[in-house]
């Protein structure tokens, strides 16, 4: 267990480049996942596996859907004024 320390810890001093193309923002979908599965964790009183996973699954199409409308308008938006 002690030598994958220094490998956890060497991430946080070297970490992996993610780059500016369009295929990067799909490591949002991840990470938004990841918070709609702790958000509905803390915030359901009793936990039923199907209520959970439903709830889930919608607060992650929420926020995906809304990022990628954001997405969509900011693009919209620098296009107007750009052009």
């Amino acid at each position: 267990m002690a030598e994958g320390f220094p490998m956890l810890l060497a991430g946080f001093f070297a970490p992996v480049e993610i780059g500016t193309t369009p295929l990067s923002l799909l490591w949002m979908f991840p990470l938004l996942l990841s918070i709609a599965v702790v958000y509905k964790a803390t915030r359901l009183r009793v936990l039923f596996w199907k209520q959970f996973v439903l709830e889930v699954l919608v607060l992650f199409l929420t926020l995906s859907g809304f990022m990628i409308l954001a997405g969509v308008v900011l693009n919209l938006l620098v296009w107007l004024i750009t052009s």
